[in-house]
């Protein structure tokens, strides 16, 4: 076992026990919500709501993570890391069984509703957990926790539409990660979680300057990442001119080069410098961007979308590592308000773009990407020289 103490040697990286019980576990928090696309249709259909209905399913888990993220930390001091987030992943694994049972909207919602709250604890708690193992090499684990979480998020859709196909229904594949979830608590239970002195002895410490700034980076990346993901079919059918089958499929591209990156993510964070690797991605992106949008031609434009991907892959576990490395003693503090950062982001980025399809096009929309992305790049220099002083 390597995670009963901090790692304090640079070039030292091990996982222990703990380190898998937060990638597995994160992992199944990423493909409950990954599963939402695939599952929302049929939930519509079956209980006859509206698409602004089932829309809120979305909303629900958004919900939960600001929710985790304003008060989190206080649950956390209060039961400590190891039971908070045991419980969480208990929890989840009700959620997605309550989820699969729901006969009415107000079951569903509810059920997604306390799987936001509950789960958000997974990647807030995991943040510090790992900040604390790994210590400098914080970069690589939080690298390898996005890949594996990404690994979920593949599996979820893949796994639907095995059990859709062979007659069974959706319902099976959130059964299947409910029962992962309580095989991979109880394999990891017995493990303790460390907690480093500095967080101990000033757990109540407020989160410095550097950190704020490093956190709206975060929620920059996630807007950035979110007007692609959702946003790219459409893109591709009324601007590049795909039929709708088609750019559903094209729109792939973007998943493939995220995977890619995601994939090398560990082997790049050894080699080079966490500042260089986001300067890196974000050019990237800005490079893989302007083939997507400014040529009318599907293969340049698909190419562009898979270099968006491989750009953008990095830029949230990148994040991650700044802001937890500023965070000091306050870890436990940051890792919860961490979670309002995606949340605002996926609460907020995709019913601003939709109105700016509506009033401008969708070609005009589309310009959020290098918008959010250049704010991010603008805010990180400020987080540097804050971090610096």
């Amino acid at each position: 076992m390597h995670d009963a103490a901090p790692v304090d040697d640079d070039r030292q990286f091990r996982r222990g026990p703990v380190t898998w019980y937060t990638y597995l576990l994160l992992g199944c928090f990423t493909y409950v919500i990954s599963i939402q696309g695939n599952i929302l249709p049929f939930l519509k259909a079956e209980l006859d709501l509206s698409y602004a209905a089932v829309s809120l399913h979305t909303s629900a888990i958004a919900i939960g993570m600001l929710m985790v993220g304003s008060i989190g930390e206080r649950v956390v001091r209060r039961f400590g890391r190891h039971s908070v987030f045991t419980a969480a992943g208990l929890v989840c694994s009700v959620a997605a069984v309550l989820l699969a049972l729901a006969t009415a909207a107000w079951a569903s919602l509810g059920a997604t509703l306390l799987f936001g709250l509950a789960g958000a604890f997974i990647p807030a708690i995991l943040h510090a957990i790992l900040s604390d193992i790994h210590g400098p090499r914080r970069d690589i684990a939080y690298t390898e926790a996005n890949a594996v979480a990404y690994l979920f998020a593949i599996i979820a859709p893949v796994l639907t539409a095995v059990f859709v196909w062979i007659g069974w229904g959706w319902r099976p594949a959130i059964l299947a990660i409910s029962l992962m979830i309580v095989v991979i608590v109880a394999s990891f239970v017995r493990y303790p979680m460390p907690v480093s002195a500095e967080v101990r002895e000033g757990a109540a410490a407020p989160a410095p300057l550097a950190f704020w700034l490093f956190w709206a980076v975060l929620g920059l990346s996630v807007a950035a990442e979110f007007s692609i993901l959702i946003w790219a079919p459409a893109y591709l059918e009324q601007v590049v001119g795909l039929s709708e089958s088609s750019a559903a499929l094209a729109a792939a591209a973007f998943f493939a080069g995220m995977f890619a990156a995601r994939l090398s993510g560990s082997l790049l964070v050894r080699r080079f410098t966490t500042r260089r690797l986001f300067l890196a991605s974000a050019a990237t992106t800005f490079v893989g961007f302007a083939a997507y949008w400014g040529s009318a031609e599907p293969v340049a434009s698909i190419v562009g979308l898979f270099v968006i991907g491989l750009g953008m892959a990095l830029l949230f576990p990148l994040g991650l590592s700044f802001a937890m490395g500023v965070a000091g003693p306050a870890a436990d503090r940051a890792g919860a308000r961490i979670m309002l950062a995606p949340g605002l982001a996926i609460l907020l980025s995709p019913p601003l773009l939709g109105d700016a399809a509506d009033r401008a096009g969708m070609a005009v929309a589309q310009l959020a990407t290098p918008v959010f992305m250049l704010l991010a790049v603008l805010v990180f220099f400020a987080g540097v020289a804050a971090s610096r002083r």
